[in-house]
């Protein structure tokens, strides 16, 4: 029989991982590059082409969104239809890695079409978009709010709103400036902070989401260290 604290640990770890990841690689990323070259590139995606070979900002690129895609089709939620968002998302970001973006049309040194490369940025609206998508249920499936305490759901739900706050401003900035007529200048990096604030957002979402539980399932716990009871059908979350 697989002892129950070892399969909690494996979760919590899993959470842990896959929001600290999330959290600092993309900024990682535009560090290395800018060692590389220093200059701050408009996307992520144009990380990818950087350098004339292959080397350091695109394998931590690729390597990044395939581990990050990885994880999400992994990882189980509380119902299907969580799952299937963390599925489509992973699938989502393991396609970004596979089909480097379409070139710029300005041009760019080292950047070569591709297979699929038009299907880059529909990957890539999509994985943000599921990515928001699960933030927002966050706290709604009925096996997870049903094993937290009034104060652990009101804790959820204020660090939801925090991460929806920094996912959509990204964007409401880049509206923003496009609504107020900005020149194409001054979008040279407002897609590269969409990006960024998006992936601060979801790995807010993953670091409370697992601190949450964790407090949820010590209380759990210490309920049946007191009672001497044995463990209810829910049990703690995983």
């Amino acid at each position: 029989m697989i002892d129950l604290v070892h399969v909690l640990g494996t979760y919590r770890m899993l959470r842990l991982i896959a929001g600290w990841t999330i959290l600092v690689v993309p900024f990682a990323i535009v560090a290395i590059g800018y060692a590389v070259d220093p200059r701050v590139l408009p996307t992520l995606s144009h990380y990818y082409f950087l350098e004339n070979f292959a080397g350091p900002v695109r394998t931590s690129f690729t390597g990044f969104l395939i581990f990050s895609g990885g994880i999400f089709i992994a990882y189980r939620g509380f119902d299907n239809r969580d799952n299937v968002v963390y599925w489509l998302a992973g699938f989502c970001a393991i396609c970004v890695a596979f089909f480097p973006k379409l070139c710029d049309k300005a041009g760019e040194a080292n950047c070569g079409h591709g297979l699929l490369s038009w299907f880059h940025m529909p990957a890539a609206v999509l994985l943000f978009l599921f990515a928001a998508y699960a933030v927002a249920r966050c706290g709604k499936q009925s096996t997870l709010s049903s094993n937290l305490s009034e104060q652990e759901k009101s804790l959820l739900a204020r660090w939801k709103y925090i991460s929806i706050i920094l996912m959509a401003s990204g964007i409401a900035y880049y509206a923003g400036r496009f609504a107020l007529g900005a020149p194409p200048e001054d979008f040279r990096i407002a897609g590269l902070i969409v990006e960024l604030l998006g992936f601060v957002g979801f790995a807010a979402h993953w670091l409370s989401l697992s601190f949450v539980i964790s407090r949820a399932n010590e209380r759990i716990k210490a309920t049946l260290r007191i009672e001497n009871q044995a463990m209810p059908p829910s049990g703690p979350i995983p």
